[in-house]
């Protein structure tokens, strides 16, 4: 899979409710591997929401990115434009 493929694909979370979009990719490029994709949210919002998705918190690839995370319970940190998801991991 291209790269400009990954980019822009619809972001579901694991009860198939959509999240945002691939926005973003975050690179490790001594190890040639992809850490972390960042998802955004309400492109035509004022203030526009992202996400970051840790790479082993990422179900499937294919027509939708899936996410094995639900987001329902998941807010905007105040003061902050990006949320990090994890899996119960309290940080």
């Amino acid at each position: 899979m291209l790269v400009s493929e990954f980019l822009g694909k619809k972001v579901l979370d694991k009860n198939a409710i959509e999240v945002g979009k691939v926005s973003d990719m975050d690179i490790d490029l001594e190890n040639g591997m992809i850490n972390s994709v960042i998802i955004s949210k309400g492109e035509l919002a004022l203030r526009p929401q992202t996400f970051i998705v840790n790479i082993d918190e990422i179900q499937k690839v294919g027509d939708y990115v899936i996410i094995d995370i639900a987001v329902e319970g998941v807010s905007e940190t105040p003061g902050e434009e990006t949320t990090k998801l994890s899996l119960g991991k309290e940080e």
